[in-house]
């Protein structure tokens, strides 16, 4: 049988936690080993999770202080090592259908290729009442919808050991101030991408809840209050070209294509180079993956703010 990490980050998630636990250690065919790190919850959520402890469930409990979702996510990612076969993330309010793991690991081969599988959800109200299915139409999942407007959301992402093993060196890992800009599933989406292949499923095995307190989501509200925090806070700007950078300066080894690296390298740098930036200026592929017209992204190019 084969073994999977469910890495959980956990922050105030009292109201949907034991839900999401329950259905984890409900997958089908699958051995799991749930990770968990607490990010400073100031509710039930840590009487919750040693509750599961003292039932002996397979959890390790990762405890530690306030860092945010995405420095919290790879630090249980390094946490767990690399002797499962399958990784994946989890996020505290969701709950996943019995085959969601089964369904995705199925579509990873056995190769040791650095392999990323990501689905579609089938969004829920905080009640758990239906709200249709999250994306009609399959999504991008090469290396410039990442960098531009990642479309691989991290609750759905399965990855095999092969990746793991390269997302987990210390000399690749992401830096703290990456993480505050680009989330662990942008990074994880964005090295599988430029280094190995990522595998998409329209169906969906997960039910995407939607309510008030989400961290990310799909309400357009929360896209324009995101640009607002960004504009107010210089440290979350320029994470596209701060991605690029990371992932040249990293990675360069396993980048098997020249023409992606040498495109990576001129959004990472564009803000030291003319040339670059007039070339950013003119590069429609961008406009059409980010989903932003023209206009404003020139102003970002211009302003630096890419």
């Amino acid at each position: 049988m084969n073994k999977a990490a469910v890495l959980m980050s956990t922050y105030n998630g009292e109201k949907y936690l034991r839900e999401q636990i329950d259905s984890i250690f409900a997958q089908e065919e699958v051995e799991i080993h749930l990770y968990i790190r607490d990010d400073g919850s100031k509710d039930s959520s840590l009487e919750i999770i040693h509750r599961y402890l003292s039932e002996h469930f397979n959890i390790t409990l990762i405890n530690g202080s306030n860092i945010g979702v995405g420095n919290s996510f790879m630090t249980i990612l390094k946490s767990a090592g690399s002797t499962c076969d399958f990784y994946c993330f989890a996020d505290q309010d969701d709950i996943w259908m019995p085959n969601k793991l089964r369904m995705a690991i199925k579509q990873l081969s056995a190769s040791n290729i650095p392999q990323c599988y990501c689905s579609n959800q089938a969004l829920v109200d905080k009640d758990g009442n239906p709200l249709g299915i999250r994306h009609k139409n399959p999504v991008h999942t090469n290396y410039m919808q990442v960098l531009c407007n990642n479309c691989m959301t991290g609750c759905t992402m399965v990855w095999n050991r092969r990746l793991q093993e390269i997302l987990i060196e210390e000399k690749r890992f992401p830096s703290h101030d990456l993480l505050k800009k680009r989330i662990h599933d942008v990074w994880v989406a964005m090295v599988a991408a430029t280094v190995g292949e990522v595998c998409y499923d329209n169906h969906a095995y997960i039910y995407y809840r939607q309510h008030e307190d989400n961290v990310v989501g799909v309400k357009d509200a929360i896209a324009v209050k995101e640009w607002v925090r960004k504009m107010n806070h210089a440290e979350l700007r320029n994470g596209r070209s701060v991605l690029a950078y990371e992932i040249v300066t990293k990675f360069r080894d396993l980048i098997g294509s020249k023409k992606i690296l040498n495109r990576l390298e001129a959004y990472a740098n564009y803000r030291n180079s003319i040339s670059k930036k007039v070339n950013l200026l003119h590069d429609m592929e961008i406009c059409e993956y980010s989903g932003e017209s023209h206009f404003m992204l020139r102003i970002k190019i211009l302003l630096n703010l890419f």
